[in-house]
């Protein structure tokens, strides 16, 4: 309740609105907060079902009209899935935010507004002005490509920065907690109406001027918003076909190829497949694989039992493995691996087998997700196209070879 607390206490009459409630309700509001939380229980990656939702298009034409929308936390995750931040002219995605170097996180830390006074609805005070507050997140290191950055620099949407308590801007642990580029915090549209905010200033009093700052650009009205270059990012929209190659994935020789399948319901598969349904592909069905390529000197029986009932790779209770047998690849089936780019699972799986268990004889150890969807090629295409499956700014995707669809 502290988000309420704090719209409430910046002199707004706040109202809690639920995912499946009347979308139409929306358009009575002033404007919008996209709370924190674990939207879908953060399925498939943060924010990506919440950002692909009906109700965000509802949302987007709001914010067309110059309606402010905060999301803070989750909230952010879901504007960026949503395309809505950084903004792109094509209102397609144009970034990500990535798992954080040093994993889930906790703390408090320090933001500076680095943007000139009113340049967005939620910093209507002074630049170099800095306070604490906490961050609770996984997925909060951002990333955009170096173009994209550039103009959000240029174009002062990079609004809020993490900074020490001298102010001073440092890419180093702790004042860069996630490790994100340019110790980027919080990134608002170009119109600056929209601000994609990961830590929480609902949780700290110093917090309030973001929410009366929202309150200042609802009473003054939108014509006094400092929009600075008005005009759309020029970047244009990401084309899956053409900017982004998807390699047909190849294992290495000298690597195992476990395949992990649930034995019970795959709530993840069923919530994306529900997420295609709402997205209006009704004649999908979807499959969902664990996937491990694991390098080792020299496979061997025994050293696949130890691989197994170590515990790392599988739990043997809910879940069983295919070891170098593809029989749970589905023929009919458009074939993906997902990974993250940054992958910090495989290689803290690879620290355990190798130290606490003394599996010397593994090498290495990358960790993705095998999605199988049963549609016609044109859906699949359009499903490509949506990065609901991946978000190419922080993961990578490879198809599986064709002869196995």
């Amino acid at each position: 309740m502290e988000s309420y607390r704090a719209v409430k206490q910046a002199g707004l009459a706040p109202e809690i609105f639920r995912w499946n409630d009347d979308y139409q309700k929306l358009k009575d509001f002033d404007g919008y907060f996209i709370v924190g939380g674990f939207s879908y229980e953060d399925r498939i990656r943060s924010g990506a079902i919440a950002g692909r939702d009906p109700v965000m298009s509802v949302i987007k034409e709001q914010a067309d009209l110059g309606k402010p929308v905060l999301g803070i936390c989750n909230g952010a995750q879901i504007l960026v899935e949503s395309g809505l931040i950084p903004g792109l002219k094509s209102g397609d995605l144009g970034a990500g935010l990535a798992w954080n170097d040093h994993g889930y996180l906790n703390i408090w830390v320090r933001i500076k507004n680095e943007a000139p006074a009113g340049r967005s609805a939620f910093n209507n005070f002074p630049a170099d002005h800095h306070f604490a507050l906490p961050i609770a997140h996984g997925e909060g290191r951002w990333a955009v490509p170096a173009e994209v950055l550039a103009q959000l620099q240029e174009n002062g949407q990079c609004v809020f920065r993490y900074c020490d308590v001298a102010a001073q801007v440092k890419n180093e642990y702790p004042v860069n907690p996630n490790g994100t580029m340019s110790n980027l915090a919080g990134v608002c549209n170009p119109q600056g109406n929209v601000l994609a905010l990961m830590p929480h200033p609902e949780r700290t009093a110093d917090g309030q001027v973001i929410f009366e700052s929202m309150r200042q650009y609802l009473e003054a009205g939108s014509q006094k918003l400092e929009t600075g270059n008005k005009s759309r990012l020029r970047t244009q929209a990401l084309n899956v076909q053409e900017k982004v190659e998807l390699k047909k994935y190849k294992k290495s020789d000298k690597a195992y190829e476990f395949l992990v399948d649930l034995i019970i319901t795959d709530n993840e598969a069923e919530t994306l497949q529900v997420a295609l349904d709402n997205l209006g592909y009704p004649q999908v069905k979807v499959s969902r694989l664990t996937h491990f390529e694991v390098g080792v000197d020299k496979k061997s029986a025994d050293l696949t039992d130890e691989l197994i009932r170590s515990g790392e790779l599988l739990n043997t209770n809910k879940e069983i493995a295919y070891v170098d047998d593809r029989v749970k690849l589905k023929a009919r089936a458009y074939k993906i691996l997902v990974r993250y780019k940054d992958d910090f699972f495989g290689p803290a799986k690879l620290a355990t087998l190798n130290n606490r268990l003394s599996l010397k004889s593994v090498k290495s150890v990358k960790q993705g997700v095998v999605w199988q969807l049963e549609c016609k090629e044109d859906v699949w295409q359009k499903i490509l196209a949506s990065h609901i499956l991946f978000n190419p700014y922080v993961q990578e995707a490879q198809l599986i070879a064709a002869q196995d669809r």
